[in-house]
């Protein structure tokens, strides 16, 4: 019991020390008036409302928003007030701002060890009824012995009084204590509002104060991560008139993942991509300094280490929807080619918590007018809730009226409600998918940007497919966009590769280049089983190093493939055929190539004239190399025989050993036939070295006519 008496101690301490003069209470949270939804990760909110005189206005974020609110944030007094100051609550870590507060509030024994740490302090303490002021000796534990174990009961206070005398209170006993030193008071509030802060990490307070005389517009604005804004769109086909245009519809998904209910806000949504990156300017940064001694202390023993990444539409579509919006205010087109397999009814909305702000406010449905398509039902039901603006290099839509969203759910929003123009048609691309679709030809002749998005395909009450816008699709440009599969139209694939013969040689630097062709022909057998004519637009990739042949030009060029329209009769069979060709070069190098090879290229219609001349002339001098060459072959045959022979004779000369008649008479027959081979031996050694010489004059003279000519 005792000890719960500590709990008012404590608070009449505390309070009594935080007691003084405080700031004026901030006021209340300016309303969200305006929301801008990006592509990029972030959002813009825009905050009004009033205020009067000089005001504090504050603003609670979460500490992970801190980091691009701080890159983004201003704040404008529309009365002619100034902002005085816009502060915010530090990231700095709790031990480092309590580097310079002295003092600590332990967890334990709080009150005892508290005032333990303020020895010498002047404090006045009220106990009894009576009221001692003195300076703080300590704090002194009162025990005693009880079941031979030494129990703490209690601690008393010591103070030196102004009189003198030393004085000890029950800590237990006193009621209440001012402490009389302002500096203390200061770092005792700075604790307890960081030991508080501290509690809420999450949470970070930013404080606006404006200066100023009566009532006013304040606005602030700020930019913090949110999700980005999705599209949804709607093609309806008239399912009465086939060549009348499509209605175009479009939504904007917006989703309040903020703390705010967004009552009565301006939304935009914004086309494009603009850049964004994170600086963290919330976070303190501590840099750490070089050291530098003290001028003149040098000398002194001091220990300096210790101190602390659409195609454009035809030029005859864009001529033409000029024309018609000249002509008439809503400009059409007739929607050639067919429609697709109904991939069963359906209808379009929201899934989820996302609403459709125009279902909300709708009024009742009148019944339903069958003489209308459902495309003029769409039309005359839904209105675009959205203005086109350019922002910038950027696109935006602008609501015409203000939305609510709660917090936490989601809205749908219609942003473009309009006829387009396009063509309905076939469409290829085997990258795609093996067979061909049914594809809509989005052809943007508005002032409007579109956003990349899914599209669903309607004709009537039903549902053909679904497609997907990839990119944004600005004003004056087109994407073709597949939305079912066609099972009427088989395509069969056939790709063959052949090489022509050499067309031109070209004789350079003793380089004979040889170029031919190389086809690449794609064919594709298209089978229109059809009741019906059908166009199709067929997509094939452009081969690397090559060039289209046949046919001599594409429809169009897009990205990386030649797009090309081939027109389908009721049960045809077409054979569609493309080829692209390439150059192939093959170089012969004239110094390692023989007599016969070099005849052979001087006789081929590829070469110039020059050159085959110049190619005759060199095979005769080759053949005159080669017809001296096999003479030095024979020769060398020859000399090698007679050295053998010689090496024949002198061993059977060494091989007599006595001076009978008939070895003599050997003897001299056999240096006769060795003298006589010395000779032919020396004459076949000159002719040897005579021809060897004769053929290295011919070599350099053949590479130098090789070097020196070139092809005209």
């Amino acid at each position: 019991m005792r000890r719960m008496a500590l709990l008012p101690v404590i608070f009449f301490l505390w309070t009594s020390l935080a007691a003084g003069e405080a700031p004026p209470a901030p006021g209340e949270p300016l309303p969200v008036r305006k929301v801008v939804f990006y592509k990029h990760g972030m959002g813009y909110i825009e905050r009004e409302g009033k205020i009067k005189d000089n005001a504090t206005v504050s603003l609670s974020f979460r500490a992970d928003q801190m980091k691009d609110l701080l890159t983004s944030f201003f704040a404008l007094d529309l009365g002619g007030g100034k902002i005085s100051s816009v502060q915010y609550e530090t990231r700095d870590p709790i031990s480092r701002q309590l580097q310079d507060i002295l003092i600590t509030v332990p967890e334990q024994a709080a009150l005892s060890q508290f005032l333990a740490q303020l020895k010498g302090a002047m404090l006045t303490a009220k106990a009894a009824g009576e009221s001692i002021t003195g300076r703080i000796l300590g704090i002194e534990p009162i025990d005693e012995i009880a079941g031979n174990q030494e129990v703490r009961k209690g601690y008393r206070l010591v103070l030196l009084t102004d009189a003198g005398p030393i004085r000890s209170l029950d800590l237990f006993a006193v009621s209440e204590f001012t402490l009389a030193d302002e500096a203390l008071q200061r770092d005792l509030r700075r604790l307890m509002d960081l030991s508080l802060d501290s509690k809420y990490t999450n949470r970070k307070k930013l404080t606006l104060t404006a200066a100023g005389q009566g009532e006013r517009d304040l606005r602030v604005g700020y930019l913090i991560e949110m999700p980005i804004w999705k599209c949804s769109y709607r093609i309806i086909f008239d399912e009465k008139k086939k060549d009348a245009s499509a209605l175009f519809q479009g939504w904007a998904l917006a989703e309040n993942t903020t703390e705010d209910e967004w009552k009565d806000v301006r939304i935009s949504f914004v086309a494009g991509n603009p850049n964004s990156f994170v600086m963290d300017l919330y976070s303190p940064y501590y840099v750490r300094r070089s050291q530098a001694p003290i001028p003149g202390l040098q000398g002194l023993a001091v220990n300096w280490a210790a101190v602390s990444s659409p195609d454009l539409m035809d030029d005859s579509h864009a001529l033409e929807s000029e024309v018609k919006a000249e002509k008439a205010p809503v400009a059409s087109r007739s929607a050639a080619g067919r429609g697709g397999g109904s991939r069963g009814g359906g209808g379009h909305g929201g899934g989820g918590r996302a609403q459709s702000m125009d279902q909300l406010a709708a009024p009742a449905a009148p019944p339903l007018d069958t003489e209308k398509g459902m495309g003029e039902l769409f039309a005359s039901s839904y209105d675009a809730a959205a203005k086109g603006a350019s922002v910038g290099e950027l696109f935006s839509y602008e609501a015409r009226e203000k939305v609510s969203i709660p917090r936490g759910q989601a809205a749908m929003v219609p942003i473009i409600s309009q006829q387009i123009n396009g063509s309905r048609l076939l469409y290829f691309q085997e990258s795609f998918s093996p067979r061909p679709a049914n594809a809509f030809v989005l052809r943007n002749d508005t002032d409007l940007t579109f956003e990349a998005g899914s599209i669903t395909f309607f004709e009537g009450s039903t549902s053909l497919g679904e497609g997907i816008l990839g990119h944004t699709l600005p004003p004056g440009s087109q994407e073709v966009v597949p939305y079912a599969q066609d099972t009427s139209v088989d395509i069969t694939p056939q790709q063959k590769t052949r090489r022509e013969p050499h067309f031109r040689g070209r004789l350079v630097d003793g380089i004979l280049t040889l170029t031919s062709v190389e086809t690449l022909s794609n064919s594709w057998k298209i089978l229109n089983r059809g009741k019906e004519p059908a166009t199709l637009w067929l997509n094939q990739p452009k081969s690397a190093g090559f060039r289209l042949s046949k046919p001599e030009k594409p429809l169009k060029e897009v990205d990386n493939y030649y797009r090309f329209e081939v027109p389908l009769k009721a049960g045809e069979t077409v054979d569609f055929v493309i080829e692209e060709k390439r150059d192939v070069n093959e170089t012969v190098q004239l110094a390692q190539s023989g007599e016969e090879k070099i005849r052979f290229y001087a006789a081929q219609p590829y070469l110039s004239p020059g050159a085959k001349s110049f190619m005759q002339e060199l095979s005769g001098l080759m053949a005159k190399k080669a017809a001296l060459q096999r003479q030095i072959n024979e020769w060398t045959q020859q000399t090698k025989r007679l050295d053998e022979e010689q090496s024949r004779l002198r061993s059977n000369i060494e091989s007599l050993r006595t001076d009978l008649p008939k070895e003599q008479e050997l003897r001299a027959k056999w240096v006769a036939a060795l003298s006589a081979n010395e000779d032919q031996l020396v004459e076949r050694r000159a002719k040897l070295d005579e021809a060897g010489g004769n053929i290295r004059q011919l070599e350099e003279s053949l590479a130098k006519k090789v070097r020196e000519y070139k092809d005209e």
